[in-house]
């Protein structure tokens, strides 16, 4: 089966019919568009960033480069809702695999990130994953 994977893309915030569609494939159908889906959950109050946000709960580690990229940028609502709305709901496991990243935000944030309360959301997830 061909799958051209830029029709799988929502085409705007209430593209709920695209996300019922990528609900029904599995991580590996999805992985060539974890970055686009990640720019979908840059505003968490938009109809459908929740529901991409558990698209990209099920891709677990496929999501640790793109989330890593997030974490290092500088928009501070992505990295929180990023953690709070995708990182948080991972596999402890994979978690783990974030740890210095966490660390990083917990104990070193910069200040825009103690503004938007993302080194709290990153000591809550270290807190959880021992």
């Amino acid at each position: 089966m061909s799958l051209e994977f830029n029709t799988l893309i929502p085409k705007d915030k209430f593209d709920f019919e695209r996300v019922n569609e990528l609900k029904k494939l599995d991580a590996e159908m999805i992985k060539p568009i974890i970055p686009q889906l990640f720019e979908w959950i840059q505003d968490i109050n938009w109809p459908i960033a929740r529901e991409i946000a558990q698209i990209l709960i099920k891709c677990n580690e496929e999501t640790l480069p793109h989330i890593r990229e997030i974490l290092l940028g500088d928009d501070y609502d992505w990295k929180y809702f990023c953690l709070a709305f995708v990182v948080e709901a991972l596999p402890k496991e994979i978690k783990k695999e974030l740890r210095t990243d966490l660390e990083r935000l917990a104990f070193n944030p910069s200040q825009d990130e103690v503004l938007f309360e993302i080194d709290d959301e990153a000591r809550n997830i270290l807190n959880r994953i021992g």
